[in-house]
C-alpha cells in the first residue's frame, strides 16, 4: 500500500493505521485453516484405496466378520455395542461397518483418519456352510444370490447415492480365499477351523474420517426364489451414527 506525500496529517494518520491493520490481518487470515467439509467422498471402484483393490478389501472384510463368534458378531448388533469387536489395536487403514438384517440404527465411535468399508449388499459362500462344495459351486451360489439384488441406496452425511450410482461398485465373485471360523461362528458354523470362501456384492470405501459426527445410512434388498439361492428374499436398512475421534 502506498501513501501520497502531500496528504494532510489526518490523512497520513488514517493511511498509517490502515496499512498497519492490513499487515496484521492478512497473514493471520492466510494461516487460519478453513473448516473441512463434513461430507465424506468415496473411492471409485477401479481404484486401490489405501493400497488395496476393492476385491482385496472385500476379502479382508469377510476375514474379519467370519472370525468373530456368533455371540459377539457385529452383524447381529442392533445398537452399536459390538461395532469395534476385532477392530481394536489394528494397523488397518479401514474400519468395517457391520451388515445386518431388517431395520437397524447403531452408534459407533471410530478412530478419526480411518476410511470406512460400507457393505451396502454382500454375500459369501464357504465350504463350512456348504460341506464338500467346490470353488465353482461357491462361486455360482454367491453370484446367483447377488444377481437377485433389486435395490441399493447409500447416504453419507449429506451425499446420496442411488441404485444407478452404486451399480458399478459390484465386485463379481472373488477368487477363493481362506478364512478361519471360530467355534460357534456365524451362519450356523458349529465347529471352527479353516475354510475356503468366495464373496460377491457391493462394497464402498470412503476417504479418511474427519473428526466429528458422521452419518452413514445404507439399505438394499434382493429377491432370489429359485432353487439354489442362499435365501429367497433379504432386505437391510442400516443407519450408522459415527463419532470420529
Amino acid at each position: 500500500m502506498e501513501c501520497v506525500t502531500n496528504q494532510s496529517k489526518l490523512n497520513k494518520s488514517i493511511c498509517f493505521l490502515l496499512a498497519t491493520f492490513l499487515v496484521v490481518i492478512i497473514p493471520y487470515s492466510t494461516l487460519t485453516p478453513v473448516a473441512a467439509s463434513n461430507s465424506l467422498s468415496i473411492f471409485p471402484p477401479d481404484s486401490e484405496p489405501y493400497g488395496l483393490t476393492y476385491d482385496e478389501h472385500a476379502q479382508n472384510f469377510w476375514k474379519w466378520l467370519l472370525s468373530v463368534p456368533a455371540s459377539e458378531s457385529p452383524m447381529d448388533d442392533t445398537k452399536g455395542d459390538k461395532c469395534t469387536v476385532g477392530q481394536t489395536n489394528t494397523n488397518s487403514s479401514v474400519f468395517y461397518l457391520g451388515p445386518g438384517e431388517g431395520k437397524i440404527e447403531r452408534t459407533c465411535t471410530v478412530p478419526a483418519g480411518k476410511g470406512l468399508l460400507i457393505p451396502v449388499m454382500e454375500v459369501e459362500q464357504s465350504d463350512k456352510e456348504i460341506p464338500g462344495a467346490s470353488v465353482e459351486d461357491l462361486t455360482n451360489a454367491a453370484k446367483k444370490d447377488q444377481d437377485g439384488v433389486n435395490s441399493l441406496y447409500l447416504k453419507i452425511d449429506n451425499e446420496e447415492y442411488t441404485y444407478d450410482d452404486l451399480l458399478r461398485y459390484r465386485i463379481q465373485p472373488t477368487e477363493p480365499f481362506q478364512v478361519k471360523f471360530p467355534d460357534n461362528g456365524i451362519f450356523g458354523v458349529v465347529e471352527g477351523g479353516p475354510s475356503q470362501v468366495v464373496a460377491d456384492g457391493w462394497y464402498i470405501i470412503s476417504e479418511p474420517l474427519t473428526p466429528g459426527n458422521h452419518t452413514v445410512h445404507f439399505r438394499s434388498s434382493l429377491s432370489c426364489p429359485d432353487v439354489g439361492c442362499t435365501e429367497p428374499a433379504f432386505a437391510m436398512d442400516v443407519k450408522n451414527n459415527i463419532i470420529a475421534k
